[in-house]
Formats: C-alpha cells, sequence, structure tokens
C-alpha cells in the first residue's frame, strides 16, 4: 500500500466500531526506514473474567507505507482524530539525535519520568534496549508500557530489541510489527544491528537453542560486512558481554563469544541491558555501554573490571547518541538532568 502526501499521512484503516474496542497502545512508528514504515497500534477488544482477575484481550494492527521521502517528517491522522508523526531514516551523512534506554518493567513512576524526559528531547528515533514489562506473556502490563511511552511513541520511530523478560512473547512481534528476532537498519550514515542473546527463551531444548545462536551469529557477521562502508557501526542487544554487577559477570558467555567479531569489523559501540545501570566500559576500540536504567530496580556496580572499566554508577538513566556527518557522541544523563559522562565515538 502506497500512501504519500506532503502535508499528512492519513491512516486509511479503521478501528473497530464495535463499542468495546479501545486504544490502549500507539499509535507508534516501527520498521521505519528512508522510504517506508509501519504505523502500528493496539486495541482492548474485551475482557475475560479469570477468577477475580480480569484479563484484557488486545489485538495489534498495522498499516505500511511506502514511497516516503528520506530525512522527511510524516505526521498521520488515525480515525477518531488520534494523530502522531514521526521522521523518516536520512539518505546520507546528516545530523540526527536518537535516545538509548531499557528496562522499563517495572517501578513505573520512574519509567513515566524517564519516557518524559526523553521526549522532551525529541529525538529523531528511540531503541530500546529490552525488557520492557516484567512479563511479556503478561497482557495485562503491555497497557501499562504503552500508556507511560504514549507521548514519545507519537513522536519518534521506535526500534526495540527481546529482554529475557519479554519471553519471547508472541505479543511483541505482534504489536511492533517485528518479523524476525534479529534485524539492521541504516540511518543516516549509522548502521545499527539489533540482535536477540534472550537465549534461554529462544527454544526448549539445547540443540534447538545452539542453531539459533550459529544461524543468527552468521547473520551478524554477514550483516556487518555488508555495512562496513558506514561511517558508524552500532550494535544493541539486551545482555551485556561485559559487566561490572559481581554475581553475574560469568552469566551470559553467548554474548561475550561475539566480541571478536566486533572488534573485526570495527564496531564503534554495542549498547545492552540487563543490568539496571549505567556501565562503560571499552576493549580494543570497541565501547560497551550498559544501559538499563529505565525504571528497574537499581542493581549495584561492585565489580568493574580492570582495564576495561571506564564508568560505572548505579542510577536511572538514559543514554543520547548524537551524530553529525563523521562524528558521534555518546551522553549518559541521570534521571535528574546530571551528565554521567560523555565520550566521542571513533
Amino acid at each position: 500500500m502506497r500512501i504519500q502526501t506532503a502535508f499528512s499521512v492519513f491512516i486509511l484503516a479503521a478501528l473497530s466500531a464495535r463499542g468495546e474496542d479501545r486504544l490502549v497502545g500507539g499509535p507508534m512508528a516501527v520498521n521505519v526506514t528512508s522510504k517506508s514504515a509501519t504505523i502500528s497500534w493496539v486495541v482492548q477488544t474485551g475482557e475475560v473474567k479469570v477468577g477475580e482477575q480480569s484479563i484484557p484481550v488486545l489485538r495489534s494492527d498495522s498499516i505500511s507505507i511506502t514511497g516516503l521521502k528520506p530525512g522527511s517528517t510524516v505526521p498521520y491522522t488515525l480515525p477518531g482524530g488520534i494523530e502522531g508523526s514521526f521522521k523518516t531514516a536520512p539518505a546520507g551523512p546528516t545530523a540526527f539525535q536518537s535516545v538509548i534506554f531499557g528496562d522499563t518493567r517495572t517501578r513505573h513512576e520512574l519509567h513515566q519520568k524517564i519516557a518524559g524526559a526523553i521526549d522532551a528531547l525529541s529525538p529523531d528515533f528511540v531503541v530500546h534496549t529490552g525488557d520492557l514489562v516484567t512479563d511479556g506473556m503478561d497482557t495485562q502490563q503491555w497497557p501499562r508500557f504503552f500508556e507511560i511511552e504514549k507521548n514519545l511513541l507519537r513522536k519518534a520511530a521506535f526500534f526495540p530489541v527481546l529482554g529475557n523478560h519479554e519471553r519471547n512473547s508472541r505479543s511483541f512481534y505482534q504489536f511492533f510489527d517485528v518479523k524476525t528476532s534479529y534485524y539492521s537498519f541504516d540511518w543516516g550514515a549509522v548502521h545499527f544491528t539489533l540482535l536477540n542473546s534472550d537465549l534461554g527463551n529462544v527454544a526448549m531444548s539445547a540443540k534447538a537453542r545452539e542453531d539459533f545462536w550459529a544461524e543468527q551469529t552468521r547473520w551478524l557477521e554477514d550483516d556487518l560486512k555488508k555495512a562496513e562502508k558506514a561511517e558508524f557501526r552500532i550494535v544493541v542487544m539486551h545482555h551485556p558481554p561485559f559487566t561490572a554487577v559481581k554475581r553475574r559477570q560469568n552469566d551470559s558467555p553467548w554474548a561475550k563469544s561475539l566480541t571478536p567479531m566486533f572488534e573485526r569489523y570495527k564496531v564503534a559501540a554495542v549498547f545492552s541491558g540487563h543490568d539496571h545501570n549505567y556501565q562503560h566500559h571499552l576493549r580494543d576500540g570497541v565501547h560497551y555501554i550498559v544501559t538499563g536504567g529505565g525504571g528497574a530496580p537499581l542493581y549495584p556496580v561492585d565489580g568493574p573490571i580492570e582495564n576495561l572499566t571506564l564508568k560505572v554508577e548505579s542510577i536511572e538513566h538514559y543514554v543520547r547518541l548524537f551524530v553529525t556527518p563523521g562524528a558521534a557522541r555518546v551522553e549518559a544523563i541521570a534521571l535528574d538532568g546530571r551528565i554521567l559522562e560523555q565520550f566521542p565515538l571513533k
């Protein structure tokens, strides 16, 4: 379906006319490229009584748009006057800013403040490092996530990765129109690769999990090889290859196994979540940033790694990425607005 106008994109798919249907998620722009995007939203069509609980019945709807202009702002209106907008990816080297954050699954009042602070920055797009909710199988939790993120999602393109708390649920794939659990996109001269590091929920058997990881690793190398001409290559996955949380330092060997490939293809930075704090490590030219301060209970940073760890702080925060032609800078910002750290990527 091709829809294009200089002023507005009107979504031509009506929300259900049944009285019980209610918008509880979005609208939001996902799968955004320089010339296309998907507008997705979630409605509650009713509820099921289970004992004393009321379980919402949710349905996701979406529409794809092509023929858009690179580097443009696209406003849209759903039936009922619900408005949103997003920016398409620029086609070549240009300035932009994005925000990367994650682990928003609990302490909703803090998640609300984080989302509000990010919204005030008006980023071109947002990347979520996973653990959006506490249990992705629990449909009661998704409307709360969407209510908190509502204003942000209606203004910025959204690129999420799977966390272990999503539990590889169908809701994640349906709500965000995710076709595969690992994917990549270009924004200007920067290439982003988003991986599924939640190996434990990929499959029931060890053999199937091993096969999945081997397949994703092959895809990753091919993806990075094809992007060698990008000015910067950035990888995002939920589990960090390195962590300063002492009790978790041996928890993700599969994530750490990818580091030689990151070095070989000169990845500028790897962003992760999972550990609820801020961390910055540097090894062989690759920056490893843990940004898990989106609202989940904070973890101590009690195990800095000698000759790797540059900065750690157990605090709610988000990370801002500034890009200009030929240059990129990372800025970690605490919830109170304090700059935790800033540094260039090379």
